[in-house]
């Protein structure tokens, strides 16, 4: 009897993310009821006399809400301009796609592997520049993107901007070689009347990471549920789903600039 009581519990399903225990980080949250996430924030194309409102970007939030759905709790975003909110207490959370933060590794929850349906990063440049290694070149950026330390090894001058459409915006103004972005993005906007004049490089960029969410604290508990919250969410295809809505925003954004808007 002994070893058939041994043998049922070797065979139990793990706890669902939501079933395990939270600790300090997280009892706090459930107290009040608020799950306050900071995430990379900022406007979108507007007419130039509109007022600026930041809106988060859309691979952060959707995460946020995912976590929110695991823990039964509401999500509260907070834009976070330059991340110094991780440590004043005002969230619980950061996210901030692959962003490194000058944290301990024991206040970072993250994902060990990437996605296998996961699209890569690609190159876009001017269609009759001549071509010529990455080294040495400028690339324009977004900020957190999961493809600039393999754009870094490659020798690459980074120029990084809060969002992908400024990048983009900066690319096509000039003041970068080549412009990073995941690769259906990149190929939606080649297709833009606007882009006629720019190419898609062959070269393909591997994802170093995608996606860190940083803890306020150390807190072991909390972190290993937001660990397994991460692993259950790729794994039923939110990860994939969040880069559809990114990628639209972005094709959507650039299309409202190709109409006249600004990019503040």
């Amino acid at each position: 009897m002994v070893i058939g009581a041994v043998a049922l519990v070797a065979w139990q399903w793990p706890a669902a993310p939501g079933d395990m225990p939270r600790g300090p980080l997280l009892q706090a949250a459930e107290q009040r009821q608020v799950l306050r996430v900071g995430v990379r924030s900022y406007p979108r194309p507007t007419l130039g006399q509109e007022a600026l409102v930041a809106e988060p970007d859309e691979l952060d939030s959707q995460l946020a809400e995912a976590l929110g759905s695991y823990l039964g709790l509401k999500v509260q975003l907070q834009a976070l301009p330059d991340m110094t909110n991780l440590n004043d207490g005002s969230v619980d959370l950061v996210i901030a796609g692959s962003l490194k933060l000058p944290v301990t590794a024991d206040r970072v929850a993250s994902l060990r592997k990437l996605p296998v349906q996961y699209r890569e990063g690609a190159l876009i440049g001017l269609r009759n520049a001549p071509r010529r290694p990455i080294q040495g070149q400028s690339v324009c950026i977004a900020v957190g993107s999961p493809w600039a330390q393999t754009l870094t090894q490659q020798g690459a001058e980074l120029r990084t901007y809060v969002s992908s459409i400024r990048a983009a915006v900066a690319f096509m103004a000039g003041e970068c070689n080549l412009l990073a972005e995941e690769r259906n993005s990149l190929q939606a906007l080649a297709q833009a009347p606007d882009w006629r004049f720019y190419t898609l490089l062959p070269q393909t960029l591997k994802a170093s990471s995608d996606v860190r969410v940083y803890l306020s604290r150390t807190d072991k508990q909390s972190r290993a549920l937001i660990n397994a919250a991460l692993h259950d969410w790729q794994a039923r295809g939110g990860q994939t789903r969040a880069w559809d809505v990114r990628s639209n925003a972005l094709l959507v954004d650039s299309l409202k600039i190709g109409d006249g808007l600004v990019c503040h």
